[in-house]
């Protein structure tokens, strides 16, 4: 059943019990494997970091891809609660200064179908790089956290607090002694067939010159250079990966308006055909989302206007083709974007179809439905004084144990 583990089976020792000068036999059967994992896999995740030093053989099934893949398929969380990271500015004093200090910690939100709701700040977690101000690019995938810190490349689990650094990329274009602007962009992917993470780095240089390198997340993994498309480009936000495939907005030298995939099994990249014209002018007020299984463009331009909003859903990457789907909030909630001054920030989807967006004004979100199309408001609210708290990242609803190692 499991090829990485030879799963040794031990006869039972017989315990012999002696009652009124008789001799029992008594034989202790051996739990199944499956039935073993059936049991291990609904515990908590803290029960099984400790269940690893019970012996080796109980090691190796936890750690083992097979049990951590169906320990993942198990958890996947349907409590609807969204686990999002934030930064939390605190506004210390320091010889008679005011100085902030931030700090990236995890929150748990529950999800509520009231039109107004409140949660109170209490951190699960502390991110484990200490300057949060370094920290860019995060991207969720089932269960993992990946994230740019100082050009190298990080994963972490927030399940098991398990963190690891990756080899820095040997870029040709870091060993140029000239100085210019030079950017890292980190992206996460997952191929389903093959079980094998991936991660794809583009080291950019104005508009010169650029380099995708790969990295498979495994024991003896290593940085090698692949082909791209020669057109130098920067991402622009919103990073998807969908059945083995990365999608990512970005804009080069003459265009603004496109979407890259790549394929993490073949990793090869392309272009995907941009959508009509109506939104062939990717501004801040069109996010990237999932919506659907698909990729999708969320524009909001005329929200706070009109109370109209647009999907663009890819249908197919292959030869572009892209459907339309418009929204036009209820009038009684109107009122929730009215205040809207310098925008939203868009955080993807979260239980039930929810885009998640953020407003300017700290610690206070909005759930828009898309199914239903209904629009909610949540207040983050700290009991801290001088605190506030801006949310950088919605995490997957995964649950992962797996073993970080390269």
């Amino acid at each position: 059943m499991i090829s990485a583990i030879q799963w040794k089976k031990r006869s039972s020792k017989a315990m012999k019990r002696t009652r009124g000068g008789r001799r029992d036999d008594f034989v202790a059967t051996e739990i199944p494997l499956d039935l073993m994992m059936e049991i291990l896999s609904k515990l908590p995740a803290i029960s099984l970091m400790k269940f690893r030093c019970v012996s080796k053989r109980w090691s190796c099934l936890i750690r083992s891809r097979y049990f951590t893949n169906i320990y993942l398929n198990n958890k996947v969380s349907s409590s609807g609660e969204e686990l999002f990271l934030y930064m939390r500015y605190n506004v210390v004093h320091h010889d008679s200064m005011n100085c902030t200090e931030s700090q990236i910690l995890s929150l748990t939100l529950s999800s509520s179908v009231s039109d107004s709701d409140e949660s109170y700040l209490e951190p699960d977690l502390v991110f484990p790089s200490m300057e949060a101000k370094g920290v860019r690019g995060m991207v969720s995938l089932r269960g993992l956290i990946l994230y740019n810190f100082r050009r190298k490349a990080c994963i972490y689990n927030p399940t098991t607090r398990q963190s690891l650094t990756l080899p820095a990329v040997k870029s040709n274009i870091f060993a140029q002694q000239e100085r210019r602007r030079r950017r890292v962009y980190y992206f996460f992917g997952y191929d389903p067939v093959l079980d094998q993470y991936k991660i794809v780095c583009n080291v950019f240089e104005r508009w010169t010159t650029s380099e995708f390198w790969v990295f498979v997340l495994e024991p003896g993994g290593f940085w090698k250079r692949i082909e791209d498309d020669d057109q130098p480009h920067v991402p622009t936000g919103g990073v998807l990966c969908i059945n083995g495939v990365i999608y990512y907005r970005a804009f080069n030298r003459t265009t603004f308006d496109i979407v890259y995939c790549f394929d993490v099994r073949s990793e090869k990249l392309r272009v995907v055909k941009a959508p009509p014209h109506a939104v062939s002018q990717f501004c801040q007020s069109v996010g990237f989302i999932e919506h659907g299984r698909k990729p999708t463009l969320f524009d909001y331009t005329l929200i706070k206007e009109t109370g109209v909003s647009e999907l663009w859903v890819l249908e197919d990457d292959l030869d572009g083709t892209w459907s339309r789907k418009t929204l036009v909030l209820k009038p009684c909630q109107r009122h929730l974007v009215s205040d809207i001054v310098m925008g939203l920030t868009v955080h993807g989807t979260g239980q039930n179809s929810e885009v998640i967006l953020e407003l300017s004004r700290p610690g206070c979100l909005l759930y828009y439905h898309l199914i239903k199309n209904d629009l909610r408001e949540v207040n983050i609210i700290s009991e801290t004084p001088n605190e506030y708290v801006k949310v950088v990242k919605v995490l997957d609803k995964c649950e992962s144990i797996m073993h970080l190692e390269t």
